[in-house]
């Protein structure tokens, strides 16, 4: 779940995650309620997935951005514009090693220029020694002289002499410099390979980005691992940091990885035109966007190109997968004989008995200890609710952070469930605290939730998995 931050980005501890946590679940219930309450003239209750309320599956309730797995890096060469290329020895898709050659330099125009440079500066050097010549013969003739007229012109030939001297020197000086260059150029005709990896693209022809910057010569992809980048904006800008650790999911099974925020781009934004989610909202239409890139601890079983969810590791991973933590307001008469709504084998709704366990009293959650499974539905409890009412299952299959929806058959899209309808404007400050239930599908500070793969600016022919 994606969510809104106003106004000074802090860093958010996990007691604030939790807060939010059952807040956002609370809220959940409480919509499911009002939705069960709608479709009660045609018998149906809303119930949501176990798995979904307690975090268990693929879509739990925590901070979550759209991430894509990467090369560790990306090395890019650029050719010396005052020289020309002799030959490239590498095209796209070619594996190097340090130290493989990658293109060469022309010699033959090199040398020619060499040999021009030197030329020069032996004439400039000729030049020296006659205006050195011709100060001396205008010494010697101060020296002799007693006429004052001649004497002052002599002194003016000689302060002439002197500046013209300076001047030849400068340009000896500039000369060496040139040659050096070339005699340096001259030795270093072949550029070799740093970095050993995968050679992502040629531009022999001198192309240019979108922005009409030149592309590098040659790009070449680090192998040896894998990295996942990702991007924050202004409005969960908060919730991530350099250093914190992170837990990386498949989008299509319940493998996790994990991995450490290295670094967050501030200072190069990528602007987003538009929201992720289709919340309605306007002042998040144009905010930026800031990649960041995760370190992993192993990346086996990840694919290069490979989308993936970015997740604060706040601990939820380390709980038995199989643990139920059911929010406490789902369960009718918790002190005596509890029990909850639960959706039947044949679809209806029934009043199940469970059995509790230990009680989180911060998060006012109990662990279930039978009676429930994680692939069960459950509705919040409604005076409207009835025994044999139809179910309409919420579950992880209409919840999609890359859809434009929020919920799909139930009604609850644009506003309702995505970022626009359950952020702090639309839970905390215009929801639950001041205005209950009725100012929810009104909020308008829908976080601007962004993908990788939308901009083109991460990897080539990503992979499901």
């Amino acid at each position: 779940m994606y969510v809104e931050y106003c106004g000074a980005p802090q860093r958010k501890g996990k007691g604030d995650n939790t807060m939010k946590k059952a807040a956002f679940i609370l809220a959940l219930a409480m919509l499911l309620g009002v939705a069960a309450g709608c479709g009660q003239s045609a018998g149906e209750a809303s119930v949501q997935s176990v798995s979904m309320i307690c975090g268990l599956g693929s879509a739990g309730m925590t901070d979550r951005f759209a991430g894509v797995v990467s090369a560790l890096g990306e090395t890019n060469i650029k050719k010396d514009d005052s020289m020309t290329i002799g030959e490239i020895k590498v095209k796209a898709g070619d594996a190097v090693n340090v130290g493989d050659v990658l293109f060469t330099y022309d010699m033959s125009q090199l040398e020619i220029d060499l040999e021009d440079a030197q030329l020069s500066l032996e004439e400039l050097k000729s030049q020296l020694e006659t205006q050195q010549e011709e100060k001396k013969q205008a010494e010697d003739a101060l020296d002799e002289t007693t006429d004052d007229t001649e004497r002052r012109r002599l002194l003016l030939d000689i302060r002439g002499y002197n500046n013209e001297m300076q001047k030849t020197n400068r340009s000896i000086a500039e000369k060496n410099r040139d040659i050096e260059k070339l005699q340096k150029n001259m030795q270093n005709s072949s550029v070799k390979a740093e970095v050993a990896g995968e050679v992502k693209s040629v531009n022999a022809n001198g192309s240019t980005d979108s922005n009409n910057n030149p592309l590098p010569l040659i790009s070449i992809v680090q192998t040896g691992g894998y990295r996942v980048k990702g991007y924050v904006n202004e409005n969960n800008a908060s919730v991530l940091s350099e250093g914190i650790s992170v837990i990386i999911r498949s989008r299509v099974s319940d493998q996790t990885w994990q991995g450490t925020i290295s670094s967050i781009d501030w200072n190069n934004p990528a602007q987003s035109g538009s929201n992720y989610y289709d919340s309605g909202s306007s002042d998040t239409g144009n905010s930026s966007k800031y990649p960041f890139y995760v370190e992993l601890s192993s990346s086996d079983g990840l694919l290069m190109g490979q989308h993936v969810y970015i997740e604060p590791d706040l601990g939820q991973g380390a709980q038995d997968a199989n643990t139920i933590h059911l929010p406490a307001y789902f369960i009718n008469d918790a002190d005596s004989s509890p029990w909850v709504w639960a959706q039947s084998s044949s679809g209806k709704l029934e009043k199940r008995s469970v059995t509790l366990g230990e009680h989180d009293a911060e998060l006012d959650t109990y662990v279930v200890t039978d009676g429930l499974t994680a692939s069960d539905y459950i509705a919040f409890p409604d005076e409207t609710l009835k025994a044999g009412m139809t179910c309409v299952p919420y579950d992880e299959s209409t919840f999609d952070p890359d859809s434009s929806s929020g919920m799909t058959d139930g009604g609850m899209t644009d506003g309702g469930m995505t970022d626009g309808g359950m952020t702090d404007g639309g839970m905390a400050d215009g929801g639950m605290a001041d205005g209950g239930m009725a100012d929810m599908s009104g909020a308008d500070n829908g976080g601007d939730v962004t993908a990788p793969a939308a901009d083109g600016a991460v990897t080539d022919a990503p992979v499901e998995g």
